[in-house]
């Protein structure tokens, strides 16, 4: 089972690019410390937006949805960035 989430980003403190992508660079490696695999997909020359979409495997669908659930925690306590939207879908391969 795996979990594919796509975000859409803003970045209120981002002040130019460089801003930006240090924020990002962050927030991806914290994302990948917990095995979530993530890519930036849109928005690359907006300074306060950012489109994100992860990718999130696990053995079961109740497993997929707990590291779905930990992530959606980890992203609503970072600071630095507001969800302005979350699609996810779960798939069964």
């Amino acid at each position: 089972m795996f979990c594919a989430i796509r975000l859409e980003l803003e970045l209120p403190y981002a002040s130019s690019l460089k801003d930006k992508r240090q924020t990002l660079r962050s927030l991806k490696d914290r994302l990948r410390r917990r095995n979530v695999s993530v890519v930036e997909c849109d928005n690359h020359d907006f300074w306060q937006r950012a489109t994100l979409e992860l990718a999130v495997a696990a053995v079961s669908r109740g497993a997929a949805e707990e590291k779905r659930e930990e992530v959606r925690r980890m992203l609503l306590n970072y600071e630095d960035l507001a969800i302005l939207e979350w699609c996810e879908e779960f798939v069964k391969l």
